[in-house]
């Protein structure tokens, strides 16, 4: 969407950010409480998605004219899977899923020319017993992973930067290697899943020895799905953002683990 003489080298949002500028307030450490380890997976971080809202509103400008997202009805589909706890009790679970969300921001020159971008892609997903809460969630999932090809908080994503350092964070001086964790994480546990003689040996053999692609940002990569916790398997299965091949992989073989976790034995 470049219109015909734009000046690239006077660009500016229309709160008057600079492309430098934004990149590197995209990136910038937000206060500690922003980051929270994921529930059952310590050692992921969770980024509070108000705070995205904030920024992108100091960046580029009010949401609807500075920058905006959209999406087709027929790309955000929703399931529902009745399942069964350890208890017993029976729930049904909703799971949403947007395969398509499109962001995109407006650029202003010193001419008073003005550029839409174009199209930032991304897909999103999110699970809850309540079906306007997983539709919520993947919406904001999606958003998120947009955000993220625009660097939005690039050293979580690089490992650097997550809710064990993020207090003391801002305190690292300049080139000095910032290391994602201050204190040893405890060592997870194996997920209690063996092989047994329901019939599904092979296929439950299969998924315990899938390795989890090193492209994945998360310090299990490397890994086998048999030798991380289940309830990392349960969050990569549910609550994972889908934004790679490998991320879809992952969750499509986590979920194949999760669903016979919970068959009876």
């Amino acid at each position: 969407m470049e219109p015909q003489g734009f000046d690239f080298t006077t660009a500016k949002t229309v709160t008057g950010f600079t492309l430098e500028q934004v990149v590197a307030e995209l990136q910038k450490p937000l206060p500690a409480a922003a980051y929270k380890p994921v529930p059952g997976a310590s050692d992921l971080t969770d980024i509070d998605p108000a705070y995205l809202t904030e920024v992108a509103t100091k960046v580029f400008g009010p949401i609807g004219f500075g920058w905006w997202y959209d999406y087709a009805p027929t790309d955000l589909t929703v399931s529902a899977e009745v399942r069964t706890a350890k208890s017993g009790r029976e729930y049904t679970v909703f799971t949403a899923s947007l395969h398509k969300l499109i962001v995109r921001y407006r650029l202003i020159d010193a001419t008073g020319t003005t550029l839409i971008s174009e199209p930032i892609t991304a897909t999103g997903g999110n699970d809850n017993e309540v079906e306007s809460y997983a539709v919520r969630g993947a919406l904001t999932n999606a958003i998120g992973a947009a955000f993220a090809k625009l660097t939005w908080q690039l050293p979580v994503y690089k490992g650097q930067l997550s809710h064990r350092n993020a207090a003391t964070f801002g305190d690292k001086k300049p080139g000095t290697a910032v290391k994602a964790g201050t204190t040893k994480p405890a060592v997870v546990e194996p997920a209690p899943v063996t092989a047994s003689d329901n019939g599904h040996d092979a296929e439950l053999e299969a998924l315990l020895n899938y390795v989890i692609p090193p492209a994945i940002q998360s310090k299990h990569a490397g890994k086998k799905l048999g030798e991380v916790s289940a309830q990392v398997i349960e969050w990569y299965a549910t609550k994972m953002a889908v934004t790679t091949p490998e991320s879809q992989e992952l969750k499509d073989k986590a979920a194949a683990l999760f669903a016979l976790q919970l068959q009876p034995a």
